[in-house]
This record gives structure tokens, C-alpha cells and sequence, in this order.
């Protein structure tokens, strides 16, 4: 999902479990994420446009959640399960949590959901360009799709600026059903069914 600027090896430091990683004091400039082999992988910045229209939908969003700081941009981690690019956790472009999300975060020192807490209420991914057998295609389309729904979020949304595609999935008895929407149509969601936005709204942010 991120950009096609190379990622960068950060191996001075190997940590053994996640819990070590959220306690350490990994470098505060950058964006980082942990492998399943203890190593810390140094992410390229995320794409402008991308950033954009995460902001725009958390605005959107905030309307319908209370106390508003519950959805977040970038800035809490997911912990998840190991699968295709061996990261065990994930940083959602835009993330709905709990209200006790907050209470059980309290101790850790990073913001970070742990497996075996109350999954999140929504996630939205926004994909990167690139061909279906790419990375940041099969990150948000396939790893994540299955991380996610691993961790019972109930809906996750994947904006595809660059297919001018948005694609909901709602979780049924612990499988994703997906429904893809285009153009005007108009965006159905089970987290916040009031919320009244088409594709296209979502997809150029500017018009949200």
C-alpha cells in the first residue's frame, strides 16, 4: 500500500516478541513496522493523495462517533497474525476504535490494538498503485483482507483511487462478504448506516 520507494532494513536491534517491540524506544522520525523474525523494517512515507483522502473520510466519519478521537489516521497499530509480507503489525489509514480500546491501551506505550482485545470497529485501507500480482495490490486486497477478518473486524473498507473502485467488507459468520462500488453509486455501511457518500466522494476526497 505504501509507495514504490524501496523499504529500508532497520537491523540493529531484533526484538522476540511484539510486546518487546511496543516497549522499546524504536526511532521516533519515521514510520516502522516488526516482522515475524524479530526484525524492524523502516517504511517509506506514505503517498500525499493517499494521506488525503484518509483525512477527509476521518472528518466525515467523526460526525457519527463519540468521543471523536476514537478514528484515527495512521497512528495505531494493529497487532495481526504474520501472512505473505511477514508483518506482524499494520497501521490502517484510517481506524475506528472502541471506547474501551482506550482503557486497555492505557499501559502500553505505543498506540497499539493487541491481539486478543476487542478488534476495532472499522478499518479503511487506501492502495497504492500497482499491477494485481504487486505488493501493495496483495497487501490491502489479500494479507490484509485476511488479517482483518482473522481479527473479526466487523467492516473494511478498500479505496482504490488509481481502479476508481471502493470495495466494503462486511464481516457474515466470520467470512468477508464483499460488495464493490463505482461512479455515483452510493456506499452502503453497517458501522455508520447514516453516512451518505458515493464512491466518487470517497475516491476524490475533495468533493466529501
Amino acid at each position: 500500500k505504501r509507495g514504490l520507494i524501496p523499504t529500508v532494513t532497520y537491523t540493529q536491534v531484533r526484538y522476540s516478541t511484539y510486546a518487546a517491540y511496543l516497549a522499546s524506544d524504536v526511532e521516533p522520525d519515521g514510520k516502522f513496522c516488526l516482522l515475524s523474525n524479530g526484525e524492524v523494517i523502516e517504511l517509506p512515507p506514505e503517498d500525499e493523495e493517499n494521506i488525503r483522502v484518509a483525512t477527509e473520510l476521518l472528518f466525515v466519519l467523526g460526525q457519527f462517533v463519540r468521543p471523536r478521537t476514537l478514528v484515527r489516521t495512521a497512528s495505531t497499530e494493529l497487532q495481526v497474525n504474520p501472512m505473505g509480507d511477514g508483518r506482524v503489525n499494520r497501521e490502517p489509514d484510517l481506524v475506528v476504535l472502541r471506547p474501551e480500546h482506550i482503557v486497555l491501551m492505557a499501559d502500553i506505550k505505543k498506540s497499539a490494538v493487541l491481539l486478543g482485545m476487542p478488534p476495532p470497529a472499522f478499518v479503511a485501507e487506501v492502495v497504492s498503485p500497482g499491477s494485481e500480482s504487486s505488493d501493495n495490490y496483495r497487501r490491502d486486497y489479500e494479507w490484509k483482507r485476511q488479517q482483518y477478518q482473522d481479527l473479526e473486524i466487523p467492516e473494511y473498507w478498500i479505496i482504490d483511487r488509481h481502479r476508481q473502485q471502493v470495495t466494503v467488507l462486511i464481516l457474515k459468520d466470520g467470512v468477508y462478504a464483499e460488495t464493490l462500488y463505482r461512479d455515483t453509486e452510493s456506499v452502503c455501511s453497517e458501522a455508520f448506516p447514516l453516512l451518505k457518500l458515493s464512491a466518487k466522494q470517497i475516491l476524490s476526497a475533495g468533493d466529501v
